[in-house]
């Protein structure tokens, strides 16, 4: 029979069996659960790594502008290219140039500006016809003439010699009477007997005007 003594000592190692076991236990499962190639973050871990980044709010629609691209301003650009008076006379002096000892009788703006149609009368009456860069006053091509009867050069020479104000004197005559005006048209014609310079002249407002002059002795005839 164990007295008491034995008996406290079966106890102790009774419990301390049993605290041995339950350490092992509970270390399986902890190198079970910690060597498994699979293991997941805890929650709040895994949340936090997939949470959506929240898109930048807008106040309403947005526009790109393209690099380099200019800004709307609000308002149409002015219609033609380059048609102004200096134009002008910079197209008018080389075709005089191009067809030397000739008498300008026709200076018009074609295809919204970008070139000059010149007609100039030679001495002997024959008509040319050029066409000038705006803006360079650089002439395109070769002069072209059309076939023409003597009939037809004396009434070029009739007029040309009539005409005692010369286009750039009829130009400077319908700025003065459409200020801020551009001609886009002058021409040298025949009207009631009389020699005249038509002039076709876009106003600020772009209102396209036409202006008649005397050419020779420089009166406004019409002005609308």
């Amino acid at each position: 029979m164990k007295t008491v003594s034995e008996m406290k000592t079966v106890s102790v190692r009774t419990s301390r069996r049993w605290a041995g076991t339950g350490a092992l236990a509970l270390g399986a499962v902890l190198a079970t659960t910690g060597c498994g190639s699979g293991a997941q973050p805890p929650p709040a871990a895994a949340s936090a790594a997939i949470a959506p980044v929240a898109a930048p709010a807008t106040t309403g629609p947005q526009t790109t502008q393209a690099p380099g691209e200019p800004e709307d301003s609000g308002s149409p650009a002015a219609p033609g290219g380059t048609v102004g008076t200096e134009d002008l006379r910079r197209a008018g002096e080389a075709a005089l140039k191009a067809v030397p000892d000739s008498t300008l009788s026709s200076i018009e703006s074609k295809e919204n500006g970008r070139f000059w149609e010149v007609q100039v009368v030679a001495a002997d009456g024959t008509e040319h016809e050029l066409d000038v860069e705006a803006g360079t006053g650089k002439v395109i091509g070769k002069p072209r003439v059309e076939a023409e009867d003597a009939g037809d050069k004396a009434e070029h020479r009739r007029r040309v010699e009539e005409a005692k104000l010369g286009y750039l004197q009829a130009a400077k005559k319908i700025e003065a009477q459409v200020p801020g005006g551009r001609i886009t048209e002058l021409s040298l014609d025949g009207h009631n007997g009389k020699t005249v310079w038509e002039g076709d002249v876009v106003d600020s407002s772009r209102t396209k005007r036409f202006i008649m002059i005397d050419a020779g002795d420089g009166k406004i005839l019409v002005g609308r």
